[in-house]
């Protein structure tokens, strides 16, 4: 049985789609999909509630596609990757040969749903894919060495060229 504020947080984020004039589908009262506009890409982003506990889980496609040849360096890129997150992580879905960034929150029956909850969490999940994004697209098209380091991709320049 699905908790009445648990549904109520699918229902908050089907109204801030509405009013961010993103593109979305609701499927069920415990899962909906939404279209993310980030600085790299699209994003499309599944928001569902978890059935038996009291977790949202938010499932991010990065819209990228891994060719069988590039598995273990990406899968090896996503661990790196992962070193560096604050919230969240990248995962590998072999059934789709696709990276997905994923959060899982957990909830009280005291917690309250709100737009701000909701449109931070969006704002986080945008900005985590797009500072991975062009790392794991050079990846993916063979650009980049396999051993090349993600540190070296966050290193602040100074000056002008």
């Amino acid at each position: 049985m699905v908790n009445y504020f648990m549904l109520n947080l699918i229902d908050v984020t089907e109204m801030l789609a509405s009013k961010l004039d993103l593109s979305y589908n609701r499927f069920e009262d415990d899962e909906i999909t939404l279209t993310l506009d980030g600085r790299k890409s699209a994003y499309e982003l599944t928001v569902m509630l978890g059935h038996g506990c009291d977790v949202i889980y938010f499932s991010c496609d990065m819209n990228l596609t891994v060719p069988k040849k590039r598995k273990n360096a990406v899968i090896n890129a996503i661990i790196k990757a992962n070193e560096q997150m604050w919230i969240g992580h990248f995962d590998f879905i072999s059934s789709q040969d696709k990276i997905f960034y994923s959060i899982s929150i957990p909830f009280t029956s005291s917690f309250l749903a709100d737009e701000m909850i909701v449109e931070a969490t969006l704002k986080a999940i945008i900005g985590e894919c797009d500072r991975f994004y062009h790392y794991f697209l050079a990846l993916v098209n063979n650009n980049m060495p396999n051993n090349m380091s993600i540190e070296a991709l966050f290193i602040e320049s100074a000056g002008e060229a």
